[in-house]
């Protein structure tokens, strides 16, 4: 003889049923939504972002400086990037500069450290002698992607990294 199932007993197990699928899709969520919704690197060459940047910039405060200079003043060897350009303008007394580099996403930490290392360095210079300079460089764009990274003070920087997201 079959055992008489009463609503309660019935209610009871579907209210524990229901309550191991939500639980169960709870942590299927937490396990897989951040690969889902993680942002993806940029398949942009650095020559297409660098132009979309730069293309109605006034490069004047933005001369491209050579690897010794970049290796001098961020710490970076410009040799390991698959794409760098680093400006900085040659009037010691403004801030201007730009960094625009393409880097392979296990070393995103590393450049934003040196880009914060950078900025810290320029904010201590600037403190003395210059507080609007000071005051630009702690205003300083800087836009990070799994891939690229924007740095830049400056008058138009907001511009360039408008330009700079939509590029990417």
């Amino acid at each position: 003889m079959k055992p008489k199932l009463n609503a309660s007993s019935w209610l009871r197990d579907s209210r524990t049923w229901i309550t191991g699928m939500v639980l169960t899709f709870c942590a299927f969520l937490c396990l897989f939504a951040p690969s889902v919704f993680r942002e993806r690197s940029s398949d942009a060459s650095f020559d297409q972002v660098l132009a979309a940047v730069t293309e109605t910039m006034d490069m004047t405060d933005y001369p491209q400086a050579d690897q010794s200079v970049i290796r001098s003043k961020l710490g970076l060897d410009a040799a390991q990037f698959p794409g760098i350009y680093y400006g900085r303008t040659r009037n010691a007394m403004k801030a201007e500069e730009m960094l625009l580099i393409q880097y392979d996403p296990a070393r995103k930490q590393e450049v934003l450290d040196a880009v914060n290392q950078r900025i810290q360095g320029q904010i201590q210079v600037y403190e003395g002698y210059a507080p609007e300079q000071k005051a630009r460089t702690e205003q300083a764009v800087i836009s990070v992607h799994p891939n690229y990274l924007l740095y830049i003070t400056g008058d138009q920087a907001r511009q360039a990294e408008k330009r700079f997201l939509e590029a990417l």
